[in-house]
């Protein structure tokens, strides 16, 4: 609990937005039903599942496995970028680049690996995968639970950007080389089969409860349970920091949402699908895409342009999405080669050109 405390001190995001809610309440009112308990329920039931995942290292063991088949830096390129995309899908985006990052720094010691460009493929391809499931990032999950989506209602947004995002994601690869490659050696990790059927039962659990089908609390519940079965420390490792993150952005959302001339603003030009979908893109960049989601669905019923607009706009500028933000302190913890301002740039770089692409597919998207 005190390594938490000390964690959250030294969160900047938290504290960030702790000083901008404690402003946003001088500017404006806030009322008790602006925090959404769903939300904040359904993200720490899933934090807490994800950490057992992340205790269990299993997302790593599979990865661990098939790269080692690899026989060129392409197919290696095709594993952590497929599992970058598909992993963000199943464990959020945030999970597959702190598993998947020091994986590639441990090949990149036994091969000559484009590392740069990699890890900033990764983070584009976490960001969009992530946006293919309800459960994939925290936007997504407030999403479905302010709007009250099903799972074929949030499939139908999510599977058109998420397919094109799958064939950008093939055709990217290209550009790596196929030479053959010695066989990489990846660190062997023990799974025990009854921690992952209960882990796995209790998964669908959470995610019944996160779609509405049972009881958030009973998802709750059954996630806790589990964590304390297979090792009551991981309840306490959870990143707390994360929930209060999150209650200060409906803090500020709420008190920001009343003041009259943003209100003014926003309730005329949140009409059609095109200024929802510019609107959130733009705003994304300056706040984040989680915090922009939470804002202009208060003043838009257009959840599809919302959605795909907070979508697009993770990719572009460090703060666009957190999970960025940690690719990047990835990068610094594990480089130790002088080169993380070019890290900057590349990274810059390419999440441009993703932004001007995918700006350019959603646009279409939102307006057929």
């Amino acid at each position: 609990m005190i390594a938490n405390l000390k964690r959250i001190s030294r969160d900047k995001t938290f504290l960030v937005t702790l000083v901008l809610a404690i402003l946003a309440l001088s500017l404006g009112t806030v009322h008790l039903r602006d925090i959404d308990l769903k939300t904040l329920l359904a993200l720490f039931s899933l934090m807490v599942t994800i950490a057992v995942y992340a205790k269990l290292h299993l997302l790593r063991y599979i990865a661990n496995i098939i790269i080692e088949k690899c026989q060129s830096v392409r197919a290696i390129a095709m594993v952590v970028l497929l599992f970058s995309f598909l992993g963000a899908m199943l464990f959020t985006n945030d999970v597959a680049i702190l598993t998947l990052i020091p994986i590639v720094f441990n090949i990149r010691k036994q091969v000559k690996l484009p590392t740069i460009g990699v890890v900033s493929l990764m983070t584009v391809y976490a960001n969009l995968g992530s946006a293919m499931t309800p459960f994939g990032n925290p936007q997504n999950l407030y999403l479905v639970s302010y709007f009250h989506l099903d799972i074929l209602a949030f499939l139908k947004l999510s599977l058109p950007i998420g397919l094109i995002s799958l064939a950008t994601l093939f055709i990217i690869l290209f550009g790596f080389s196929k030479a053959k490659i010695a066989a990489v050696k990846t660190p062997h990790i023990d799974v025990k089969f009854k921690q992952v059927v209960v882990l796995g039962v209790t998964t669908f659990v959470v995610l019944f409860g996160v779609l509405s089908v049972i009881s958030i609390w009973f998802a709750l519940v059954a996630s806790l349970a589990c964590a304390f079965w297979i090792k009551g420390e991981i309840v306490a490792e959870v990143d707390y920091g994360i929930i209060l993150t999150f209650i200060n952005f409906f803090i500020i959302v709420g008190a920001v949402s009343r003041i009259p001339s943003i209100h003014d603003v926003l309730s005329t030009y949140m009409a059609h699908n095109s200024s929802v979908f510019v609107t959130s893109v733009g705003m994304s960049q300056v706040i984040s895409n989680v915090p922009a989601a939470v804002l202009l669905s208060k003043f838009t019923t257009r959840v599809g342009a919302l959605y795909i607009g907070v979508t697009v706009g993770g990719l572009g500028t460090f703060i666009a999405s957190l999970a960025n933000l940690l690719a990047f302190r990835q990068y610094q913890a594990f480089s130790h080669d002088g080169t993380v301002k070019k890290f900057v740039r590349q990274f810059t770089l390419i999440n441009v050109v993703y932004l001007a692409i995918f700006f350019g597919i959603g646009f279409v998207l939102v307006t057929i």
